[in-house]
This record gives C-alpha cells, sequence and structure tokens, in this order.
C-alpha cells in the first residue's frame, strides 16, 4: 500500500529532475536550429563566429571569427574568404583550398556557426544597442532585451524631470561634441606641422556647435598642447638628423683614414719584401726582419680596424635613418587613427543630442495635449543585408529577426 504522502514526495522529488531535463531539451532544440540554419540556408557574414575542425586528428576545434569582409583565418592554409556562403558551401570552399595547395589529400572538416553576430535595436527604447542573438527572436523580445519602450512620464511633475535630463543630454553632448571637434582640429595642425589652431579644420559636422560656444580658453590651451608636441616632434627629429649627419662625417673620416691606411701597408710591404731580400743575402739579422713582419701585421689589423669600424658606422646610420622613417611614419599614423576617432565620436554624440531633442519636443507637444499621453503607438523597421542588398520593411512584435538585423523603433506618427 502507498500511503499519499510518500506519492506526495515522489512527485516533489520528480519536479527539479523534469526542470532539468526541460532545459536541457530547450537548450538542444535550440543548438539544433542554429546547426540547421547554418547548414542549410544561413549564410555566413562578419561578425559570425565559427567552430571548425579536423576531423580525422585528435586536436580540438578552434574557434574563429569572420571579419567584416569575410577573410578568416584558417589552420594551416591562412586567409579564406566565406563571406555569403552556407555553411555547406564554406565547408566545400575549404576542402578544395586545402587540396588546391596542397596541403591535405582528402580533408574531413567540421564547420558551424558557434555565436551569430548580434541583433541591433535602436529609436524608442530604453537601453538602445547591440544584443546576442538566439533562435525565434521577435520584435517583441528584442525590444525586452533593450529595456522595453521609451514611454514618457505619467504625471506633470514626471514630465518636467524628464525634460530637465533630456535638456542636460542635449547640453552634454553640446559641450563633449565641441571638445572633440576642437581636438581633431589640432590634430589637423599636427599633421600639417603648424603651430595655430584653424576651425575651418573642425569636421565639418560640428562647425555649427564651435559658432555657438565661447572657445577663447580652450584654444588657448589646445595650442599650448599644439606647441608642446611640435616642439617634442622637431627635438626628437633633430636628435636624429643630427646623429645621422655625425655618423655620415665619421663614414668621411674613416674613408680618409682608409685610404692612408691602405698607403701605410703597401710601404710596409715593400719594406717587407726589401728586408727579406737582403736577409737572403744575409746583409741584415733575422731579427730586423721579425721586427719588420711584426710592423706590417700591426698596420694591416689595423686596416682591419678601420674596415670594422666603417661597417659599425654604416649599420649605425641605418638604424638612425630607420628611426626617423618610423618616427614620421608612426606620428602620421597615430594622428590619423585620433582624428579618425574623434570624427566617429562626434558623430555618436550628434546622433545622441538628436535623439534626446526629439524627446524633448515630443514631451513638450504631448504636454499641450494631455489626450494624446495614452494614445502613443510604435511602429517596428526592420533592417536587413542579404547577397550584399540592403532592405527595410515595416514588422509587427511577432515578426522574427535574423542575426545582424538592426531594429528601428519609433513613435507612430513622428
Amino acid at each position: 500500500m502507498t500511503f499519499p504522502g510518500t506519492i506526495k514526495n515522489r512527485i516533489s522529488h520528480r519536479i527539479p529532475f523534469i526542470i532539468l531535463v526541460t532545459f536541457f531539451l530547450a537548450t538542444y532544440l535550440a543548438f539544433a536550429f542554429m546547426a540547421k540554419a547554418g547548414a542549410d540556408s544561413y549564410r555566413l557574414a562578419g561578425g559570425d563566429i565559427i567552430s571548425f575542425d579536423f576531423l580525422d586528428d585528435t586536436e580540438l576545434p578552434v574557434t574563429l571569427t569572420i571579419a567584416a569582409d569575410g577573410e578568416t583565418q584558417f589552420p594551416l592554409i591562412g586567409s579564406v574568404n566565406v563571406l555569403g556562403l552556407t555553411v555547406n558551401k564554406a565547408i566545400e570552399k575549404l576542402r578544395y583550398e586545402y587540396r588546391q595547395r596542397q596541403m591535405l589529400t582528402d580533408p574531413k572538416l567540421a564547420l558551424h556557426v558557434s555565436t551569430f553576430r548580434p541583433v541591433f535595436v535602436l529609436g524608442e527604447v530604453k537601453t538602445p544597442g547591440s544584443f546576442p542573438f538566439y533562435p525565434s527572436l521577435t520584435v517583441e523580445q528584442a525590444i525586452g532585451l533593450a529595456g522595453g519602450p521609451q514611454t514618457l512620464a505619467s504625471n506633470p511633475s514626471d514630465r518636467i524631470i524628464l525634460r530637465a535630463r533630456l535638456r542636460g543630454e542635449m547640453d552634454g553632448a553640446e559641450v563633449e561634441i565641441v571638445s572633440e571637434a576642437i581636438y581633431a582640429a589640432r590634430l589637423v595642425a599636427q599633421l600639417r606641422g603648424a603651430d595655430k589652431l584653424d576651425l575651418k579644420d573642425a569636421p565639418e559636422i560640428a562647425r555649427p556647435y564651435l559658432e555657438q560656444a565661447s572657445l577663447k580658453g580652450v584654444i588657448e590651451i589646445e595650442e599650448r598642447i599644439l606647441k608642446t608636441d611640435l616642439i617634442t616632434t622637431e627635438s626628437q627629429v633633430q636628435i636624429l638628423t643630427q646623429g645621422i649627419t655625425e655618423t655620415e662625417e665619421e663614414l668621411k673620416i674613416l674613408a680618409q683614414l682608409e685610404e692612408q691606411q691602405k698607403e701605410v701597408v703597401t710601404m710596409n710591404e715593400r719594406d717587407l719584401d726589401r728586408v727579406t731580400a737582403l736577409r737572403k743575402r744575409e746583409l741584415n739579422t733575422e731579427a730586423d726582419l721579425t721586427r719588420t713582419k711584426t710592423t706590417t701585421s700591426s698596420e694591416k689589423s689595423r686596416l682591419l680596424q678601420i674596415y670594422a669600424e666603417m661597417s659599425n658606422s654604416r649599420r649605425e646610420l641605418g638604424k638612425l635613418k630607420l628611426d626617423l622613417a618610423k618616427l614620421k611614419a608612426n606620428r602620421e599614423t597615430d594622428i590619423l587613427s585620433k582624428l579618425q576617432e574623434r570624427e566617429v565620436a562626434i558623430k555618436k554624440l550628434e546622433s545622441a543630442r538628436q535623439s534626446a531633442q526629439e524627446q524633448f519636443f515630443l514631451i513638450a507637444s504631448i504636454a499641450t495635449d494631455e489626450k494624446k499621453r495614452n494614445q502613443i503607438s510604435f511602429t517596428y523597421e526592420i533592417r536587413r543585408t542579404q547577397d550584399g542588398t540592403h532592405k527595410s520593411f515595416e514588422a509587427s512584435t511577432f515578426t522574427e529577426l535574423l542575426p545582424g538585423d538592426v531594429l528601428a523603433v519609433s513613435i507612430a506618427g513622428m
């Protein structure tokens, strides 16, 4: 006989097991979906992380990231472009590459997508950005990952606080845009070798903000930094240039010493021939011959030392010239890289400022018509790139996203 309490205990012990089985089943189905999508129809793109393995060896699989241009570094053969290929087509191409490059005669390969490139959620959401893709991800779920839609405050006092915060964000973005723009202008001046800032060198998108700002103190500081950088760079160039000049002069002196020492060696060799001839006729002593041989050998050694010094000087001259070229190239590369970073930062700041401004004006317009507060609806646009073509289409909350999709959320009518 089984008592009710015993049955209850058995059921309670089974619940964790059922939950665990359900979890593993869901995980398996997710990976099954990803594997099927990757093998049958999904096309590889920049940002995807793939797992690659040789099936006929004992080495562990390697994890590789596909670059934006599709180039991926595979073991033994290096770079292969797999952009736009399905997993099966990519495997076929890799098998061909390994055979073509005579690395493997019958390669047995495995490849699957371990992490798809993320989706991006932009617009009227609380935390816009990129989020990991997972199978069957819908528009509604993606918005949930981004913190939900950006809704307006529900009462006048909240709206006042929100407008103040948005105003602060707009002002802060403008200040940062001005700072980044002046920094960019200084970098351009550094490239030109100028010691004065020209605001015309600032990125065009930021110039309207420069016209509205008080810049005297900021420009003075930036020009100080500019002059310090120029002095430092000129000092480094001068030191290397002076080293090059001194080494070249040293080589000229060594060349003169070489010619003189050659003459000395020639004279000593003649003297040795003369002393040797006299010794054969026994007109001098063995000590005279030995002394002459020693002198001749010493002069030849001195000539070899000069050759060694010339070789060292040439090597030092080459190093100094290389250091000077590297100094100029590295400086230019560093400045261009920083200039590019400034332009990207300004575009991001401008986008954030515009977003805050749109929300600010939206709150202001709704504040004049309280009825509209409960009538706000959202529209969803999916921007997708497939086979090198870009397309956009409207979606509902139940539309499923694909890896790399951009979901733009906006308020209807705005």
